[in-house]
This record gives C-alpha cells, sequence and structure tokens, in this order.
C-alpha cells in the first residue's frame, strides 16, 4: 500500500483482493467513503486515480458500497453519499448525545425510587447496557456488565424497545429463545403477544426471566426519524421482585415512563 495526497492507496487489483481479509475490507471501504469528503459526487475514474488502483477495481468497489447503502447512484455513473450512512451517522450523534441527556434523569430515577437505574441500547436482538446507576443500599450482583451485549427477549428494555421497532422483533424471533429461568417466555406466539401489549401500555416488564428473585420495568426512549418513531434505547429500572412489582409497582411505573419521556423529548429537541 503507498500514501496519495494523504490518503492510503491501493496498488492494484491484486493487492485490493488478496489484502488481509476483513480488516484489508475494511480499510479499503473507509479509504473510498473518504473521497466523498471533498467531492459529492465522482464517478470509477475519480476515485481509481485518487486511490492509485485501476477503474475496474474502484469499479468493484463503487458496487460493493452501493450494494450496502453507503453509496447511491447518481446517474451517468457518478455515486452520492448513501442514506444509510447518514442513519448511521445521525444513530452515533443520537448516542452521543443520548448518554449526556439521560445521565441526570437516570441519577433522579434512582433517587426517587431508591432502585438502581439503567439505560440500554438496541443492538440486533440484543440489547447494550451503556449506563448503570446502582442502589448501592440493595446489595445486589448484576450478572449482565456494562457495554456487554445482553439477551433482548428475557429482558423489560429488550421487550420495551422491540415493541416500537419490528426490525429488533423480528431479529429475535427470528434467533429464538433461550430459556434463562422457568419463567423466561419462549414462545414466539405469546412473545408477540406481550409486545402488542408494550405497545398499548408503553411500558415493558420482566419478572424473574433473566435472573430468579430479580425482575425490571422499562419504557422506550423513542425519538422521531422523518416520518417514523424509532426506539433509540430504554430506561429500566431493576431490583428485588418484590420491590419492583409488588405494591409499589404503579409508581415505578409512572416514574420510568416520566423518565423515557423526558429524554425523548429532550432528544427530539435536540436533532439537527
Amino acid at each position: 500500500m503507498t500514501v496519495l495526497d494523504g490518503r492510503p492507496a491501493l496498488t492494484d487489483a491484486a493487492d485490493t483482493e488478496a489484502g488481509d481479509g476483513p480488516l484489508r475490507s475494511v480499510a479499503i471501504a473507509m479509504a473510498v467513503l473518504e473521497c466523498f469528503g471533498e467531492e459529492p459526487e465522482l464517478g470509477a475514474t475519480k476515485v481509481a486515480q485518487r486511490l492509485g488502483v485501476a477503474k475496474s477495481t474502484a469499479c468493484r468497489m463503487l458496487a460493493a458500497l452501493a450494494s450496502g447503502g453507503l453509496l447511491e447512484r447518481s446517474g451517468a455513473g457518478r455515486y452520492r453519499l448513501g442514506l444509510r450512512l447518514f442513519e448511521m451517522g445521525q444513530l452515533a450523534v443520537d448516542r452521543l448525545m443520548l448518554r449526556e441527556i439521560a445521565l441526570p434523569v437516570l441519577g433522579e430515577l434512582r433517587e426517587v425510587l431508591r432502585e438502581t437505574a439503567q439505560l440500554a441500547v438496541p443492538v440486533g436482538s440484543e440489547v447494550l447496557y451503556v449506563e448503570r446507576l446502582e442502589n448501592s443500599d440493595a446489595g445486589i450482583m448484576f450478572h449482565t456488565e456494562l457495554y456487554r451485549r445482553g439477551p433482548g427477549h428475557s429482558s423489560s428494555a429488550g421487550k420495551a424497545m422491540a415493541a416500537v421497532n419490528p426490525a429488533m422483533a423480528r431479529a429475535i424471533l427470528d434467533r429464538g429463545f433461550v430459556r434463562r429461568t422457568p419463567f423466561t417466555i419462549v414462545d414466539p406466539g405469546r412473545y408477540r403477544q406481550v409486545l402488542l401489549q408494550v405497545q398499548t401500555d408503553g411500558f415493558a416488564v420482566s419478572r424473574e426471566e433473566h435472573t430468579i428473585g430479580m425482575s425490571s420495568i422499562a419504557a422506550p426512549v423513542v425519538v422521531t426519524r422523518g416520518d417514523r418513531r424509532v426506539a433509540v434505547a430504554a430506561i429500566s429500572v431493576v431490583g428485588r421482585t418484590a420491590s419492583i412489582l409488588g405494591a409499589r409497582k404503579m409508581a415505578v411505573v409512572q416514574n420510568v415512563r416520566r423518565a423515557a419521556a423526558s429524554v425523548s423529548a429532550e432528544l427530539d429537541r435536540s436533532a439537527p
């Protein structure tokens, strides 16, 4: 590999195709996309010149990125950045803003309920916990670490987001269900019914589906994207079943829904 104008260049098609496997492919894709930072539309000839590769190689690169939605054809053999790339960029911005906006809300939720408050985002059929403010008085050990993926089907956060995002629901149904406890929902029909109920109620419950003795309640953080409403996260409160789903269940529900609605509204106000 050589460098042209500060940009990594591929010497020929053989180098492009032989490479170093998946990491090499990522480097190639990044190099192609960076070409569009200077001009909004480019053809294969210019991309080939900038990367130092044959035109036929540039054509294959552009076609591959277009097939994934990262580029789109604009006519006359030219390409421009695709809508999918903008969507991914917006998602990254959303998640940066999300944590900043959600953290004080989680803190208030923990103080009001004296329970652990969590923030999760969707990742395919799973959830990724990106913030957790623990109630140190409860003495509870968590089995899902921060920045580690957890199951979407057995968590209240996963249900809350899947009820809003059809793609996540399909991913969960396609992947299948793992029975983590005797209370885990593993029947697809029943799971669909649960999601419909979540859509009606505005919150989701996990009653000892992930860990015996522990339950949680979650509500989705929903934002507007064009003409769609998308769950970009979920706020949940987790604790011992008697504390979460006992006499004060509705108080937990109301506070969790209020917290999620607050973050949703602030994200919508902050959207470009």
